[in-house]
């Protein structure tokens, strides 16, 4: 893992910064995120909640002593948590049926598939993982960094696109 450790401390940092950016984001339109069925307060805690599984795993992975299988079963953990929660958060908003089929689309895409199908990509870093495979662990890296692709989408459409649609 000792490769891999800059990589990771790196995406902790990233990820805490990307936080941050986060909650000045839902400080400057505090009321736009008090309604939970809010589009917009669903993708800050989808946000949220995937800068937190990266945070946390890229923590976790700098642990010095610890064995592919326990990685493994962690990262699985973290991935059943983050598909739950993501779909605890789609819910409501998919059920708002006054934007139209078209815009449910894209905030399924956002909200609930997009993020899914990297938690998968991240769960084949687990399984890998959980099989002794060492170098399961790129997919675990591959799996961060895409997180980490969306939740930068995400969060600069929440500093940018809220400010928009406000006015």
């Amino acid at each position: 893992m000792g490769d891999w450790n800059v990589f990771f401390a790196t995406s902790a940092g990233s990820a805490a910064t990307l936080v941050g950016l986060l909650f000045v984001a839902t400080q400057l339109h505090l009321g736009v995120f008090a309604d939970p069925k809010n589009r917009w307060a669903a993708l800050a805690q989808s946000t949220l909640t995937i800068l937190s599984v990266n945070f946390a795993l890229s923590l976790f992975f700098l642990m010095p002593i610890l064995g592919p299988q326990i990685r493994g079963e962690v990262v699985a953990l973290a991935v059943a948590v983050a598909i739950w929660r993501g779909a605890r958060i789609w819910w409501p908003v998919v059920r708002i049926t006054e934007s139209g089929r078209r815009h449910r689309l894209a905030q399924s895409w956002w909200l609930l598939v997009l993020p899914d199908i990297v938690y998968v990509y991240l769960l084949t870093g687990a399984v890998g993982l959980l099989r002794g495979d060492t170098t399961a662990v790129l997919n675990v890296g591959g799996a961060l960094l895409s997180l980490f692709l969306v939740s930068l989408r995400n969060a600069w459409r929440l500093v940018v696109n809220v400010e928009q649609e406000s006015h």
